[in-house]
């Protein structure tokens, strides 16, 4: 008997031993091109990336007005906060409902008020900012970045409110 295996190696091996011998002018050669050669120089001569543009004429005026809008109703809250911190010293403990109590929320509330004020500008910000990272995809970046200092500037003023806002909210909420 014989093996079946054992057979199909002897057909297969002189099949494939022969493939090696074949003719190789028909294939192409693997060595450079001129073409090759072209591209690589063309791709070395590009001129240098041209300098970043100017931010977006008009755009400067309106991150400084959102800039003041902030920085003025943060001036708002830091008028009231003094008054706020007292009112919620003077409700520590205090039942909720109480007169103290009462009056502690108002300030607080008026504190809260003065911190949305504060934020609106970010709405703005964020629209700026979505159409500026559109013209950052193609390569003009100088708009981006001034709008993500103003957002850091409005961002960081909110935050501090927020702070406050819940420390005080703390100390006769109970």
């Amino acid at each position: 008997m014989r093996n079946p295996t054992v057979a199909l190696l002897a057909l297969l091996c002189p099949t494939l031993l022969l493939g090696g011998c074949a003719n190789r002018d028909g294939f192409p050669s693997l060595a450079r091109r001129p073409a090759e050669d072209a591209y690589g120089a063309a791709r070395a001569a590009q001129p240098a990336a041209p300098a970043q543009p100017a931010i977006t004429q008009g755009l400067e005026t309106r991150l400084s007005a959102l800039r003041n809008t902030a920085n003025d109703a943060h001036a708002r809250f830091l008028a009231r906060q003094d008054a706020a911190t007292r009112a919620a010293n003077a409700a520590r403990g205090a039942a909720p409902g109480s007169e103290n109590w009462s009056v502690a929320s108002i300030a607080v509330a008026g504190l809260e008020s003065a911190r949305a004020q504060a934020a609106m500008p970010l709405a703005d910000l964020d629209r700026l900012e979505s159409e500026a990272s559109n013209r950052a995809a193609l390569g003009d970046e100088a708009d981006l970045e001034a709008i993500n200092a103003a957002r850091i500037e409005v961002e960081s003023l909110v935050e501090a409110e927020t702070k406050v806002i819940d420390s005080l909210l703390t100390r006769f909420a109970g």
